[in-house]
């Protein structure tokens, strides 16, 4: 088998014009030849897109740092975290001035002081302090103690009092109160 070798070739025809005679020259190139050229043109064209891109890029750029927000220098750091360290301290104060007074408001009521700190997220206070007052003062009304057997100041009896008792007496005490006769009988 014959191996067939085969070269694109291309011409250019060249007009050269010398004195008198028009003469015309033809060029002949290789396909190697062909590609160096072809490659040069691309590289030139990739170049004119590469320079066109980065100055795109730098406009860009530039545009980014106008808006981006410079860097804080240390000072301005500073009066930064003094601002929130005074804004921290009157959110404080102001807390604990919130707490004084719904304090002195339920000593005004005879409530205890110490429902203040669960009255603190409550935005209207004072009918919140009026409500308590009326659960407490209801609640101590119904659950207050009553005595049943109320006994009278003349069931009262002294030590001396009870030496000097009969033995009857005695007795009639001892099944009456108990507690008072095992006390005085001691």
């Amino acid at each position: 088998m014959e191996e067939v070798k085969t070269t694109e070739t291309n011409t250019e025809v060249e007009g050269v014009a010398t004195g008198d005679t028009n003469r015309t020259e033809v060029k002949t190139y290789t396909e190697e030849e062909v590609n160096k050229l072809l490659n040069a043109k691309i590289q030139s064209e990739t170049d004119k897109v590469r320079t066109e891109y980065s100055k795109k890029m730098k406009t860009l750029e530039e545009e980014v740092k106008t808006l981006k927000p410079v860097e804080k220098s240390e000072s301005e750091l500073k009066l930064e975290e003094r601002l929130k360290a005074l804004e921290d301290k009157e959110k404080e104060v102001q807390a604990k001035e919130k707490l004084l007074n719904i304090t002195n408001k339920l000593s005004e009521q005879g409530l205890p002081s110490q429902l203040a700190k669960y009255l603190m997220q409550g935005e209207d206070v004072e009918t919140e302090i009026a409500s308590l007052k009326e659960i407490f003062t209801n609640n101590v009304i119904d659950n207050s103690y009553k005595p049943q057997n109320h006994k009278s100041s003349k069931d009262v009896i002294t030590k001396e009092q009870f030496n000097k008792m009969s033995y009857m007496d005695r007795m009639n005490l001892f099944k009456s109160n108990k507690d008072l006769y095992q006390k005085l009988s001691k």
